[in-house]
């Protein structure tokens, strides 16, 4: 888990290795919510939505994050998972 601060400004700097995670670019605008003492942050329009191309529901969802760090955190989750075995 990363600390970060908050500025005088009110500004507060997400690592960069989670925005790369996350797919945020910079002037992303993203939603705060508070919920049981909680700061959630989510990126503005990061529901998916669904519509017909022709014959096919397609579903379009927000970007997955640094697609390398996707597929090395998956082949890690995959390799524990054999190793407990």
């Amino acid at each position: 888990m990363a600390t970060i601060s908050i500025d005088n400004a009110g500004k507060l700097e997400i690592p960069l290795e989670v925005r790369q995670q996350l797919g945020l670019t910079a002037a992303q605008s993203l939603t705060l919510e508070v919920t049981n003492g909680c700061i959630i942050l989510q990126p503005v329009g990061s529901k998916p939505t669904v519509h017909r191309h022709g014959t096919a529901l397609v579903v379009e969802t927000p970007p997955l994050g640094n697609l390398d760090t996707l597929i090395d955190d998956l082949r890690e989750e995959r390799i524990q998972s054999h190793l407990s075995t």
